[in-house]
């Protein structure tokens, strides 16, 4: 499955997303396929979700997109073996 963002001067669509973790007006952190993304910029706004292709249309200015490594912590796995 491949990895798709689609930018243009007002929005972009970001494709095959496994999970929305955090959102404000200036920072999305968006988990695709376990790799963490990082989009920063000024007034962004979560304008559409479609569920149908796990993608989402974000508009506002986007100074940059970085791709993070996705570490998973201790205390999560320590959860995660306590409730599943």
């Amino acid at each position: 499955m491949s990895t798709n963002i689609l930018l243009s001067d007002d929005e972009t669509i970001i494709n095959n997303i496994t999970l929305l973790k955090e959102f404000s007006e200036s920072i999305f952190n968006i988990e695709i396929n376990n790799t963490l993304y990082e989009i920063k910029g000024n007034k962004l706004l979560l304008k559409e979700v479609f569920n149908d292709n796990k993608s989402v249309k974000i508009t506002g200015e986007v100074y940059s997109i970085s791709k993070k490594n996705h570490i998973k912590t201790k205390e999560k796995n320590f959860l995660k073996k306590l409730f599943f």
